[in-house]
């Protein structure tokens, strides 16, 4: 085997970060495309390239009565030393070592001059870094020129806090730190939490992180997170870039306000362009310009030598514009249409020639147009001048660019079709990417809400994007919201988007205790699924019976139109669906108390999320697992899965998952008579409840009684604690003391001996 092509794999850095991935266990290609925010096509290709080079191997894996596709790395002939930033490859007896992941997206930098005194105050530098200035005068540059290592995102106008925090962990997630992207997975939304781990990403990996065009970003909460950062990193960076200086405080930050070129530095860039201009000549220039990079470029390029006339730019750009070619003018042209940067595969889609990319290099080569990564863009000061002269139908580029992006299927590339089939005006373009999202790309609605709802606002009148808007506030919990919209389009829309309209009003109905409106819903939902004949509508009219059945406790009508949803999403493939289904007949057996049942169905759905590579999914049927099994009284079981629910849960700050999982695993070690280790996991529900006041953390207080008295000593003081903390939600405390007389048949509270708590000082837990 060649080394050559090997190495030029290794050199992709979405590949690298596949085996970065494949480092922590085996995949599935649609939970890795899933985690990297990728078409699961190309994945697949990827995936087969690899193994076909022997860095990765796939094996089928028996799952039930199904075999599973995995991948993981492969040990053998070539050997993958993976290390955060390296990866050193064994073949033979040969080793060749080599840093190759590379950074994304950072521009890159030609003619640069001067700046001597920015880059060594920059290279100083800790914490936040601010390089803020009018558009045109070299922030980016600068940037790029004393930061090459670092990772680099551009603001396009789309994002939100959480779509740059998936940007953030995939970086972190390069360089051996998963924590990010693991509470991103798990669906973790607090803001607090996110501003924490993107901190802790920094400084574990001591990177820098460029945030190119803030001024773009209409998110308050990125700039609540660069505040939060500023005064707490003692490791790593964030470099922004900005019109605007933004106002993150003083602890921590670092604030450079660029300015044009000194004239010894504006004179050598002009020359640097292979003009010939003499010093007297240059000083005029100097002094239309003042050092601006891009107007000195426009004007050596234009030959003109005195300003006719207000705006410098236009005046200068169009003398430019004169001598371009058709071809050219066409290229700015479909630039200038667009507000983002426009990857090359797409603008040659767009351009529809062969000669694109001489095109571009003569537009780069005059500094007209700036590429940052694999993505162009015509510069923001020259776009409202290309827009004025330009004749070509803007509506029909945006709905090309729209068909390309969703071609993709990747949640960040949805966003940005949805944004321009809005554009375009196409209505139905609008409603077949509403379709394509609700069949295949449900996570956009959860993990980018906020910026899935600016794309839409622009056409909110359209029904089928009423869905939407319903689907993100239902998501946020704005019930009777969601419910408004969403009988509002009830009528107007048909086929599959009506039978999800009616679908959703079950499902809200449900959640605000409207059964008979929930009923009458499903009945029309089963209508028109039965109209349609569609799997993914009968499939979400299972979805929503088995929910309404198991409400109105019809427990075995629940049973059976699982186990029908069970037998649809096989059919579909839905490898994400089907371990979620799994726990749902899992619970219900649970509720119908025939734990063993349960128990099948959990370790079922354990066995499907760790081949796909599921992980919140993997450690969700362990936490059920576990209360199974308690309720089987197999109490060393319950305790061996609580512990791997519990350490994940917390990992990720799924705080209720976790004081869920520990009152189950303290219970039962209380049955063990493992005292020590229960009263250990007691006072952590009880710092747990004090940090997120979740009710079950104060049984924390119950079962220290309880040890307390199975010591042979009074625990009526805990006991009372936990009354005084659980006022309000007294069932909760009768049910925990129930569930520890059936775990130690022998411990009788005697609730007449309780004393009144005065204050939790009293209580000590050490």
């Amino acid at each position: 085997m060649k080394v050559h092509p090997l190495l030029k794999a290794l050199s992709n850095e979405t590949n690298l970060q596949i085996l970065a991935l494949l480092r922590s266990g085996s995949f599935h290609p649609r939970e890795l495309a899933r985690i990297l925010q990728k078409d699961e096509t190309d994945v697949s290709r990827r995936l087969k390239r690899l193994e076909k080079l022997g860095i990765v191997e796939g094996r089928w894996v028996r799952v039930g009565d199904r075999n599973v596709k995995v991948y993981s790395l492969r040990a053998g002939e070539i050997k993958l030393e993976l290390r955060p930033g390296e990866i050193m490859v064994q073949m033979g007896e040969e080793k060749s070592e080599e840093t190759l992941l590379k950074p994304r997206g950072a521009p890159h930098v030609e003619n640069f001059v001067g700046r001597k005194e920015e880059l060594a105050l920059l290279s100083s530098s800790k914490g936040i870094v601010v390089i803020y200035g009018m558009a045109g005068i070299g922030k980016t540059s600068l940037a790029a020129r004393a930061f090459p290592s670092a990772r680099w995102y551009s603001f396009t106008g789309l994002e939100d806090l959480y779509y740059l925090a998936w940007q953030l962990g995939l970086f972190f997630n390069s360089l051996g730190w998963s924590e990010l992207t693991e509470y991103l997975r798990s669906g973790g939304r607090e803001e607090g939490d996110v501003f924490e781990l993107v901190r802790a990403g920094l400084e574990a990996t001591g990177s820098t992180f460029v945030l190119d065009d803030l001024h773009k970003c209409g998110d308050e909460r990125v700039y609540r997170m660069l505040s939060y950062l500023a005064g707490r990193m003692e490791e790593g960076r964030i470099v922004v870039t900005t019109r605007v200086k933004p106002n993150l405080g003083t602890e921590g930050v670092t604030y450079l306000q660029l300015r044009g070129l000194k004239p010894e530095e504006a004179y050598e860039l002009a020359r640097l362009k292979g003009k010939n201009i003499k010093p007297e000549e240059f000083a005029g220039l100097y002094e239309l310009t003042l050092g601006h990079p891009l107007a000195l470029n426009l004007l050596v390029e234009s030959q003109i030598r005195e300003k006719r006339q207000e705006n410098l730019f236009d005046f200068l750009f169009g003398e430019v514009y004169k001598e371009l070619s058709e071809d050219e003018r066409l290229m700015l042209s479909i630039l200038g249409l667009f507000d983002e940067p426009v990857e090359y595969e797409g603008l040659k889609s767009l351009y529809g020639k062969k000669n694109a990319f001489s095109v571009l290099y003569s537009l780069l080569r005059r500094g007209l147009v700036e590429r940052k990564g694999d993505r162009y863009s015509i510069h923001e000061l020259l776009r409202g001048f290309v827009r004025e002269v330009s004749n070509v139908d803007g509506g029909q580029y945006y709905s090309r660019y729209s068909d390309y992006l969703a071609r993709k299927e990747s949640p960040a590339d949805f966003l940005r079709a949805m944004k321009y089939a809005i554009a375009s005006g196409d209505r139905e373009r609008v409603r077949k990417l509403v379709t394509l999202r609700v069949r295949k790309m449900k996570q956009v609605v959860t993990d980018f809400p906020k910026a899935y709802l600016r794309v839409l606002s622009p056409l909110s009148e359209e029904p089928a994007v009423k869905l939407e808007m319903g689907m993100v506030y239902f998501q946020r919990g704005l019930f009777e919201k969601a419910k408004r919209l969403w009988l509002e389009v009830e009528s107007k829309l048909e086929g599959f988007l009506r039978g999800e309209v009616e679908s959703l009003l079950v499902d809200v109905c449900i959640e605000l205790g409207e059964m008979e409106c929930a009923g009458e819903k499903l009945k029309a939902l089963k209508v028109i699924a039965e109209e349609l004949d569609y799997p993914y509508t009968w499939l979400s009219y299972h979805i929503e019976r088995t929910k309404y059945e198991f409400y109105r406790d019809n427990l075995q009508e629940a049973l059976e139109s699982a186990l029908r949803e069970l037998e649809i999403v096989k059919e579909l493939g839905d490898v994400e669906g089907e371990p979620l289904v799994l726990l749902h007949i899992g619970d219900i057996y649970s509720e119908m108390e025939e734990r063993e049942r349960a128990a099948e169905y959990y370790t079922q759905a354990l066995k499907l999320a760790k081949a796909y590579g599921m992980k919140f999914l993997e450690h969700t049927s362990y936490m059920e697992l576990a209360k199974a099994y308690y309720g089987m009284g197999r109490y060393g079981k319950a305790v061996e899965s609580a512990t791997r629910a519990v350490d994940y849960f917390r990992r990720i700050r799924n705080y209720r998952r976790a004081v869920d999982s520990i009152a189950y695993r303290c219970v039962s070690l209380i049955a063990l008579e493992r005292l020590d280790e229960a009263e250990e996991d007691a006072k952590e529900l009880i710092r747990m409840a004090h940090s997120t006041g979740y009710p079950l953390g104060w049984s924390g207080y119950i079962f220290l009684g309880a040890i307390r008295e199975l010591r042979g000593e009074n625990g009526s003081e805990y006991f009372a604690a936990a009354r005084e903390h659980l006022r309000g939600n007294e069932w909760l405390y009768e049910a925990v003391l129930e569930e520890l007389e059936k775990a130690r048949p022998g411990l009788k509270v005697n609730k007449s001996a309780e004393k009144k708590k005065r204050g939790d000082e009293e209580i000590p837990l050490s």
